[in-house]
């Protein structure tokens, strides 16, 4: 009997915003143009088209992609390209406007974003900005990325691990092997910043679609969610876990929301009353004793741990995030336990280059938030102007809304693929912890001008 493989692919579909972004470039052509219909020619991007009686139109600033070809070929120097100043006011220091503009790009096309200007920013910033990925294995076409021949496995495993199997003296298995759930990508859709149920209902059909997981607050689950039940993580309130008992029973994965001081033993053997095949999954926020609190709930034996970090903290402090996937990361490995928990990580995670990342960095996988709020319509507010928030999914905009999630995180599984050809890695668990992949901008100023690290 032939065993039929499958190849893990993602659906996309041109999705256009509700909203549009206002355009980077602004192109202007002055009175001092003679017809000459150059720029018509250079152009391959459409700004610049003909009337049909012939005269050049007025140029589509939408369509621009910042080459200054235009400029250079007029002969009469009469139009010019410079930076929107609506543009520059999107997002801020963080989200900038850049990341926005590509995160739109790839919640409507579900393609990867390629600039006919080329990059144009700083080779080196704070946070995930200050590492730089090692391509020494580009060269090899059989793994190029989306266009090779070999497969590259995007999946990973959610759940505990054992350290060891026993076998007795005839070969047969003594260990209880612990239940693990495979996702195709290392990432999940965290829970939506408000309780709109369209937007709820958008989110946990995108993963559906995905085949991961969407995490969604115990006090905004309803009925409509309930035929998803397999791709939702419910996350409870420790005080709560009681009050959603039903829920608990019918999820693969719980994740019960903490603050560091709980009795996290006697939340995971209540969790586990009720549903004893459950994976239990707890999340705290980033802190000094992250480590440590990671250490023990692999003493607990807890299926997953979720550190999470404001985004606005992360806009403060880029570095925050970097140093604390790592030094949790390497805290399990010098205890010789870190394949017996699950690490996700979420926070900071403004493009698709912050997947591999924090994978990297040693996260098993990300939980994207902000990034698909941004992609529909989201201005990057952190929820302080709830009255003129967008990001609103109307009754006949959950398609839509589903869709362009969709086609970002496409966008986003296909950029990981790049990395990972790149690497000439096949799955991206080799990815996980493998800081020899990756150039840290801090280490080599200080091998290359001295200093401490």
């Amino acid at each position: 009997m032939r065993n039929a493989f499958k190849r893990y692919s993602i659906e996309t579909r041109e999705t256009p915003p509700k909203i549009k972004l206002p355009p980077k470039f602004l192109v202007k052509r002055y009175n001092n143009c003679m017809n000459i219909q150059e720029c018509t020619v250079v152009c391959i991007y459409g700004v610049h088209r003909l009337n049909d009686d012939g005269t050049i139109a007025e140029p589509i600033s939408e369509l621009c992609r910042g080459c200054h070809l235009c400029v250079l070929a007029c002969p009469k120097g009469a139009i010019s390209v410079e930076i929107n100043p609506e543009f520059l006011k999107l997002g801020n220091s963080y989200f900038t406007p850049d990341r926005m503009e590509r995160i739109y790009f790839e919640a409507e096309t579900g393609r990867v974003p390629v600039s006919g200007a080329g990059y144009g920013g700083l080779f080196a910033g704070r946070g995930f900005d200050s590492i730089w990925f090692d391509f020494s294995e580009i060269v090899r076409p059989t793994r190029d990325g989306i266009h090779g021949r070999e497969y590259i496995s995007t999946s990973i495993d959610i759940g505990r691990k054992l350290p060891y199997l026993k076998f007795d003296d005839n070969g047969a298995l003594l260990s209880n092997i612990p239940k693990n759930i495979e996702v195709p990508i290392p990432m999940l859709l965290d829970a939506p910043c408000t309780v709109s149920k369209n937007l709820q209902l958008s989110v946990v059909k995108a993963a559906a679609k995905l085949d991961t997981f969407a995490i969604v607050r115990a006090e905004d689950f309803y009925e409509k969610l309930l035929s998803y039940t397999r791709w939702i993580i419910p996350r409870i309130k420790a005080e709560e876990i009681e009050k959603y008992t039903d829920l608990i029973d019918l999820s693969q994965i719980v994740e019960i929301d903490c603050h560091g001081g709980e009795d996290f033993k006697r939340l995971f053997e209540k969790v586990r009353e009720i549903n004893s095949s459950t994976l239990v999954s707890f999340r705290l926020p980033y802190n000094d004793k992250s480590a440590t609190i990671a250490e023990t709930l692999v003493d607990m034996r807890a299926d997953i741990v979720h550190f999470y970090i404001d985004d606005k903290t992360v806009e403060q402090n880029p570095d925050y995030i970097v140093k604390a996937i790592r030094a949790i990361h390497l805290h399990l490995v010098d205890k010789g336990v870190r394949d017996q928990i699950t690490f996700i990580s979420s926070g900071g995670v403004a493009e698709a280059s912050h997947i591999p990342k924090s994978i990297l960095l040693g996260a098993d996988a990300v939980a994207v938030g902000l990034a698909y709020h941004i992609a529909l319509g989201c201005r990057v507010c952190y929820g302080e102007n709830r009255l003129e928030c967008l990001v609103e999914v109307g009754n006949g905009d959950v398609e839509w809304a589903t869709q362009r999630i969709v086609n970002m995180m496409a966008s986003w599984r296909d950029q990981l693929l790049e990395v990972l050809g790149g690497m000439g890695m096949r799955e991206v668990r080799r990815l996980r912890g493998e800081v020899g992949r990756a150039m840290f901008y801090e280490e080599l100023e200080a091998k290359v001008f001295g200093g401490d690290l």
